[in-house]
């Protein structure tokens, strides 16, 4: 009989472990640390991935070094076109004084003088030249001047010395109209310390009639 109620006992247990276990529950109970949790993916290590930098608020800007300034244009020393070698008003004047009348088919005269200024005077040594551009319509009885150097020598010029240096510019216009005859000027003015060589542009208009 005991023999019996075992089995019986038994099999009413094997039943409700069925039972519950189709219901999901385990007769071995487990503790909460021991149960599957849901864990957070793995964060990235960068590798094989593109980073952008993002400019943090406030963070100073980058200054572009400014572009270096555009060197003035360049002077070949000794032209006419160099300051260095133009007669200051300091220095003296240059005069030019076309011919009064021109007719046309008869010679004139145009002047070219150099008077130094206070303090300065011609530097007769210097050699003198004067040289004038042919110009069309226009027939120049000598077109290159020449005077001064280490003898002092008059050359072509109507007066030379220190006070002052005059040339004259003989010219015969083919016909009536107007004309400017072009050269460049070179001769040399003094202070109590050095000599000045100048270059000038010489421009002699004359209107024939």
């Amino acid at each position: 009989m005991m023999q019996a109620m075992n089995r019986l006992v038994l099999f009413a247990c094997v039943a409700a472990g069925l039972a519950v276990s189709a219901s999901g529950w385990s007769g071995c109970s487990k503790s909460a640390g021991n149960q599957d949790k849901v864990s957070s993916p793995p964060a990235s290590s960068g590798q094989g991935q593109d980073v952008i930098a993002v400019p943090q608020a406030g963070a100073p800007a980058v200054k572009q070094p400014a572009a270096p300034p555009e060197a003035p244009p360049k002077t070949t020393p000794g032209t006419v076109d160099d300051d260095r070698f133009r007669l200051k008003p300091e220095e003296g004047t240059l005069t030019v004084v076309p011919p009064a009348e021109v007719k046309a088919g008869s010679e004139s005269v145009a002047k070219i003088s150099v008077t130094p200024g206070k303090g300065y005077h011609v530097n007769t040594e210097y050699p003198i030249k004067l040289k004038l551009d042919p110009s069309t319509g226009v027939t120049l009885a000598k077109t290159d001047f020449a005077a001064g150097g280490h003898d002092k020598a008059r050359g072509d010029a109507d007066a030379l010395d220190e006070k002052g240096l005059e040339l004259s510019v003989k010219m015969t216009p083919a016909a009536s109209g107007s004309y400017t005859i072009s050269g460049k000027f070179k001769f040399a003015v003094c202070d109590k310390d050095q000599c000045l060589p100048k270059q000038e542009k010489i421009a002699i208009t004359v209107a024939a009639k």
